[in-house]
């Protein structure tokens, strides 16, 4: 396992399969949106994730009961019911998964001051050109359809971030007991929530749509499982100042997908700024070096 912690190309692999599955998730969730009611939807996806996993991981040790609520309250109410909230405000997919790419300086700021991560020369340089491509990205019209929405996302994003830095803490749970128990814990908020928006919860049970439907197992698999586990396991054992730049890829492949899926305009504007954001994002990953787990 140590070897491949330090492999570069199996580290890119993982952070790129993330990429991939969390952009896709932008394109399901606004599936899910028209069919599903907000926190309803996100009521039954961690519940599914729950189940599926609890019987395959450890029990939390009780010295990381109170990390593991504060990470319960980031993750869940905060980042995943904010996000699908902007969603559900706009029609600019593309614009909320820019706004979310703000977790990653939170993560990286914080990580400075918590973990004392590793900055060298030229990670610190592709950082920078990776973000400065995110923030001329605020520039595109388009992305300003709803302020609202986007103001919604910043405090997700932000949630986001607080969680990358909460997860290193765990000491005792796999990447995937994280999921499991998050998944869990976060069900009694999400039902609260429910009733604050008068949602109804057996109205999950009367949509026929089968690409809602599809859109949902997709969350639960590949945006839930999949991708925060992976993530997760990534965030314990590298720098979060090598891993989270890699983040900054999501919106550039979701705008593409929505592009393809919503019919959304891409502008030769936006490939510019992709190829400055894909550059720094390269450098990050080329300062990458290897050292010892303990």
């Amino acid at each position: 396992m140590n070897k491949l912690i330090n492999n570069k190309i199996f580290i890119l692999a993982c952070g790129l399969f993330v990429v991939l599955l969390w952009s896709g998730n932008f394109i399901f969730i606004k599936f899910v949106l028209e069919e599903f009611n907000v926190y309803t939807a996100l009521f039954y996806r961690l519940l599914l994730v729950s189940i599926v996993l609890i019987p395959f991981v450890s029990r939390p040790n009780k010295h990381d009961l109170l990390i593991l609520l504060l990470i319960t309250i980031v993750l869940v109410p905060g980042h995943y019911g904010l996000l699908f909230l902007a969603l559900n405000k706009t029609s600019s997919v593309g614009a909320v998964s820019v706004i979310i790419q703000l977790s990653i300086p939170f993560s990286v700021i914080l990580s400075w001051f918590v973990f004392k991560d590793h900055m060298n020369k030229m990670r610190l340089f592709g950082l920078i050109i990776a973000f400065t491509g995110i923030v001329i990205l605020f520039y595109e019209p388009s992305m300003f359809d709803n302020l609202e929405a986007l103001a919604i996302a910043l405090v997700s994003a932000f949630c986001l971030g607080l969680y990358f830095i909460l997860v290193k803490k765990i000491k005792t749970l796999s990447a995937f007991g994280i999921i499991a128990y998050t998944s869990l814990g976060g069900l009694p908020f999400l039902y609260l929530l429910m009733l604050y928006n008068d949602e109804d919860i057996y109205s999950f049970f009367i949509v026929t749509s089968q690409i809602a439907w599809s859109g949902f197992f997709y969350t639960v698999i590949a945006g839930s499982i999949l991708g925060h586990g992976i993530w997760a396991w990534l965030v314990k054992y590298q720098d979060i100042s090598f891993i989270s730049p890699f983040l900054l890829l999501v919106p550039v492949l979701a705008v593409f997908l929505s592009a393809i899926v919503f019919n959304e305009i891409i502008t030769f504007y936006f490939v510019l700024v992709s190829f400055i954001i894909i550059f720094g994002i390269f450098l990050v990953f080329m300062s990458m070096k290897t050292k010892k787990i303990h």
